[in-house]
């Protein structure tokens, strides 16, 4: 068994996945992590420079506690969030997480906890933002997504986009716009409506981009998509399903790429029994993996080429962030495979993408 296995049976997983993942990372936070040597495997896209292309996804850090211990771990990006305008404590339901220890899976109706945009930004600035490609995951606010039916809904949460993106520009090379999460009730919906791309999207790049330009930025930091596992149905990804979400994106000019997939209500469903129908969560980790990989084969093929494609969904080896890369990824990350293998996982993930592209 590795020192990190050990840790996690005799530390970590007892403690239940909430309180063993906030225990995780206070140690990161002090530097507490395996130190390795960085891959140098640069990978630059629209003037944005990630060291290498393995990070970490969002949900890892919603706030930005872990960055010390990110760049301790080789990662080349990290993706922070899902930071929202306001603190949230999430889901009161309890229990929130669970361990799908048989299927190397973590079930979660976390629901957006976060502690704010304000000290987010405060931590992201005094953290070592040189050290990798830093991400933002940014949402409405689950309070906002409530009132969807209401008029002028796409005003407020475009209101709220620009909110974040305001004091989170100076520090982030992307964004990321998530209405793909399964655990804010109403939200799946906005990402499917029918004005997403040229009332939510658009509005929010050319915010991101008037930003860039006053603050005297050469390259304003890249505006992706995340992307659900399923569709509204809960089947995954084929070419033609996928094309009514991402045909209306898929240009350059709208948005700058897609990072695909969140965790999936179908599994949940399937393989949790804490899941209920009106609260089922999501379930991430190896059974994950077969529909990120499809949604990534599906997606490749829809995208406009100078769109970036991230590919996330229970990668639990390299072997794994290799089949994404085959299948059209630029760039892999990482979570629920850091949980169960450690987070030398990130730096193997990137040594085996970069002897793949040197190749």
């Amino acid at each position: 068994m590795s020192a990190y296995g050990w840790l996690d049976r005799a530390l970590l997983a007892p403690l239940g996945p909430e309180r063993g993942h906030a225990l995780a990372l206070l140690g990161m936070s002090l530097g507490i992590a395996p130190h390795a040597p960085r891959v140098a495997d640069p990978f630059t896209w629209n003037g944005v420079t990630f060291p290498n292309r393995a990070g970490v996804a969002a949900g890892f850090d919603k706030n930005a506690l872990a960055l010390r211990g990110f760049a301790a771990i080789g990662a080349g990006f990290a993706e922070i969030g899902t930071i929202l305008t306001r603190p949230w404590a999430g889901q009161s339901l309890r229990p929130r997480m669970a361990r799908l220890e048989a299927e190397r899976a973590i079930w979660n109706r976390l629901g957006f906890p976060s502690d704010g945009v304000a000290r987010v930004a405060k931590r992201i600035a005094r953290g070592p933002r040189d050290a990798f490609a830093l991400g933002c995951n940014i949402a409405p606010h689950p309070l906002t997504v409530k009132s969807a039916v209401e008029p002028r809904f796409a005003e407020r949460v475009c209101a709220e986009l620009a909110e974040l993106i305001a004091q989170l520009h100076a520090h982030a090379r992307f964004f990321v716009i998530n209405l793909s999460s399964p655990n804010t009730s109403g939200l799946r919906g906005v990402l499917h409506g029918e004005g997403f791309a040229h009332e939510i999207v658009a509005p929010t790049r050319a915010r991101l981009h008037a930003l860039a330009k006053q603050a005297g930025r050469a390259q304003p930091p890249l505006l992706l998509v995340k992307l659900p596992p399923e569709d509204a149905q809960r089947a995954p990804w084929r070419t033609e399903t996928l094309r009514a979400l991402v045909g209306p994106l898929a240009h350059p000019d709208l948005c700058d790429g897609f990072v695909a997939v969140n965790t999936s209500i179908g599994l949940a469903l399937a393989k949790s029994r804490f899941a209920q129908p009106d609260a089922p969560g999501g379930v991430s980790g190896a059974p994950l993996f077969p529909l990120a990989l499809g949604a990534m084969r599906a997606l490749s093929a829809l995208a406009h080429p100078q769109q970036l494609r991230i590919g996330v969904g229970g990668v639990m080896a390299p072997e794994q962030a290799l089949a994404l890369v085959d299948a059209g990824a630029h760039l892999v990350e990482l979570y629920s495979g850091m949980v169960y293998r450690g987070p030398s996982l990130v730096r193997e993930c990137a040594a085996a993408i970069a002897a793949r592209t040197r190749g």
